[in-house]
């Protein structure tokens, strides 16, 4: 499952069932590795103002297309 977590000073994409907490570090989708600060929380009290990594919103349609691709082939 495919989530947005904020991080570093962007919104990054990460492939989890869980989002990662204040001080984890994860490998987001563009291959950066980044830790998730308390201010990066909202329900921490954090905000969403960072923009988007545009590698891991690339790489998030990537797979996506991937998946759908994949999934008609088994349905033919």
């Amino acid at each position: 499952m495919f989530r947005w977590q904020q991080a570093e000073g962007k919104r990054h994409a990460l492939d989890g069932p869980f989002a990662p907490r204040p001080g984890e570090t994860f490998t987001a989708l563009c291959g950066a590795e980044v830790t998730v600060a308390r201010h990066d929380v909202p329900q921490l009290g954090g905000h969403w103002f960072d923009p988007t990594c545009s590698d891991c919103a690339q790489e998030w349609l990537r797979r996506q297309e991937e998946a759908r691709s994949n999934e008609e082939r088994c349905l033919a």
